[in-house]
């Protein structure tokens, strides 16, 4: 595992861990019992995060590779620059070759200037852009709903049964709410955030989101 992605599932690891105390904590407060942990599902949320987020880091990674978001592209008249040569201390002949400014001058013993350099303005695809944000909020969100449930459930040791019935039970009532958070997370990821950053800000965004799984999950052990 090389170490973006170790360092990306250690991060998720600890926000998971503490998204699912504060869930712990309200579901307490809801039920006006004494402030508990319970250990077992709190390992059981950092074990599945740390499990998870090697396969959603590859996705994303596999979604920018496939779809980049940002192209280079040049300003008219920086495409004119390069092709004429201006800027650079090259000047075209009629005959078509170029002599160098630049060479002349360190014949004649003259200081040489910087050359000038034409930076790439990058300029956001919004074709790729949108063909990663409806796979991620179609496959991708389908996916990572159909793995929690049944992740959660293996941890604790469900049948294949009572697995099949939880993510028929609670598969389209988070997708729904799932709506109302991911869309925006993943506009805003494919357009402002860059792609080393994604996973940390998915995490960040993610602890409030955990919370509500941790309540979720709570309910049925």
């Amino acid at each position: 595992m090389d170490s973006p992605i170790l360092k990306a599932s250690l991060q998720a690891g600890g926000l998971s861990g503490l998204s699912n105390i504060i869930g712990q904590l309200i579901a307490c407060s809801r039920a006006n019992t004494p402030y508990t942990i319970d250990p077992i599902q709190l390992a059981h949320f950092i074990l599945f995060s740390l499990l998870a987020c090697p396969p959603n880091y590859l996705w994303q990674r596999w979604l920018e590779g496939t779809f980049p978001g940002y192209m280079n592209k040049l300003s008219l008249g920086e495409k004119s620059e390069l092709v004429t040569g201006s800027g650079t201390g090259a000047s075209t002949k009629a005959d078509g070759s170029t002599l160098s400014k630049r060479t002349a001058d360190n014949e004649k013993g003259a200081i040489p200037q910087a050359s000038t350099t034409v930076k790439a303005k990058k300029k956001l695809n919004l074709k790729n852009t949108a063909i990663k944000f409806s796979l991620d909020q179609t496959i991708g969100a389908a996916a990572n709903t159909v793995l929690f449930i049944a992740g959660i459930a293996l941890l604790r040791g469900s049948s294949l049964a009572s697995i099949q019935s939880d993510i028929q039970q609670r598969f389209w009532p988070m997708i729904f709410a799932g709506q109302k958070l991911w869309p925006a997370v993943s506009v805003l990821s494919f357009t402002v955030v860059p792609f080393e950053m994604r996973t940390l800000f998915g995490s960040i965004v993610g602890l409030f989101w955990g919370v509500y799984l941790s309540l979720m999950s709570g309910g049925k052990k």
